[in-house]
């Protein structure tokens, strides 16, 4: 996840600090874009007009990413679920709306509704992309683990009808599967017991200690 945004939301009082007590990171975020109210059309057309120095740090470009971080916002919290939070989705938004602002050219002659479609388009690509990639990897997660409990059934199957563990090359006939998936999910399911013993261990020696 991107965090570029840190650096540009400090403003002229100096870097914004971290509350005494930290608030959940979503509500941190809310605050800090409440700092930077949206601008009228006349105002961003004046900062689009002023915008020469090809730096995200120079203040035509920076203050245009400053006064749209709440659209960001708010695209992330109207995308959020319980698997992608708001935050998260904020930071890969944040990402698209730099990009869009460091393209700008030199005098470029973008009004201002132009611009704003452009941030709006560009923050929800990038923000469906990241909802597809993490339902992805949860479906491929999911498979992984339904065939891990496949490979568990079948080895034990075959363990008692031969009373010999099975060889991969049988694992993979009887699955349907190629030797190579077999090993792959035999070094995985071996990988998880051996997290999840050493995890177990370590809180018997917590409560041990205590």
């Amino acid at each position: 996840m991107a965090r570029a945004y840190t650096r540009l939301v400090a403003t002229a009082k100096g870097p914004l600090h971290e509350p005494d007590e930290a608030p959940d990171e979503l509500t941190h975020l809310q605050r800090m874009v409440a700092e930077f109210p949206p601008l009228d059309n006349r105002a961003t057309a004046r900062l689009l007009s002023e915008v020469a120095d090809p730096g995200l740090d120079a203040d035509p470009r920076r203050q245009l990413v400053q006064r749209h971080l709440w659209l960001v916002l708010e695209a992330a919290e109207a995308a959020a679920s319980p698997g992608i939070p708001a935050a998260d989705l904020f930071q890969e938004g944040t990402t698209a709306l730099l990009k869009v602002v460091h393209g700008l050219a030199p005098g470029t002659d973008l009004s201002a509704d132009e611009f704003l479609s452009q941030v709006r388009a560009a923050v929800a690509t990038s923000i469906n992309a990241t909802i597809e990639d993490e339902a992805r990897a949860r479906e491929h997660d999911q498979q992984w683990a339904r065939d891990a409990e496949l490979l568990f059934v079948t080895e034990a199957e075959l363990r008692l009808e031969s009373g010999e563990p099975p060889t991969d090359r049988q694992l993979a006939l009887q699955l349907g599967w190629d030797e190579e998936r077999v090993q792959q999910l035999r070094r995985a399911v071996a990988e998880a017991s051996s997290q999840h013993d050493a995890e177990l261990m370590e809180s018997l020696g917590e409560m041990e200690e205590e």
